[in-house]
């Protein structure tokens, strides 16, 4: 009988960060809990916020056309948007976010006339709503920034290093052909979003 496997969650990857500095899993991570499952938490949110930021193909939005203006004129955006940009279709309106809005960076303005026909529009999303390739290299670098401020041996923090730089690769390798698949598919926003100059961290 094959052995069901199962995507990371989060009580997993905060085991996960627990167990590289000696700590026992626990079994919740809600509620209250210990000083070093809270920050291993804070650690985890702080490490997807800081990769989910940059865009990826799994939670940036092409072509979104869901946003409407308000009895101010001005469109607010998704509480989880971070970054926002405007389709290769109006590639001439330079579009930011500014408390919680649309801007308009050339007009100085958060107020429109009109929405815009469609933006690319990336999305935080849950942790167990990301995919496992994802998941796991959010954890690993999650787990070695954990065990780097709580025991600052360098040895230890280098030994999770490889295991992050592997995860980091089967993370890269994925997401090269999720885009892939959908420029194959069509979408010319993924193509215009993936050929423009942009600089990722990892």
């Amino acid at each position: 009988m094959a052995t069901q496997i199962t995507p990371t969650t989060e009580l997993q990857a905060v085991n996960t960060m627990l167990s590289v500095i000696g700590e026992a899993p626990v079994n919740s991570i809600t509620g209250t809990t210990t000083v070093d499952v809270s920050v291993a938490k804070n650690i985890l949110d702080e490490t997807s916020l800081s990769i989910q930021s940059q865009g990826w193909n799994f939670n940036t939005n092409y072509n979104y056309k869901s946003l409407s203006l308000d009895s101010d004129s001005k469109i607010p955006l998704p509480s989880n948007c971070v970054k926002i940009d405007a389709n290769k279709s109006i590639r001439h309106i330079n579009l930011t976010i500014r408390n919680g809005f649309l801007y308009d960076m050339e007009k100085d303005t958060d107020v429109f006339t009109s929405v815009p026909n469609s933006v690319d529009i990336v999305l935080v999303q849950q942790f167990e709503h990301l995919p496992e390739y994802a998941r796991r290299y959010i954890t690993m670098k999650a787990a070695r920034r954990f065990a780097s401020r709580f025991i600052g041996d360098t040895t230890i923090t280098q030994l999770i290093g490889q295991d992050e730089n592997e995860a980091l690769v089967a993370f890269q390798q994925s997401e090269a052909q999720e885009s892939d698949t959908n420029i194959l598919n069509g979408d010319s926003g993924t193509f215009s979003i993936i050929n423009r100059t942009t600089r990722r961290t990892y």
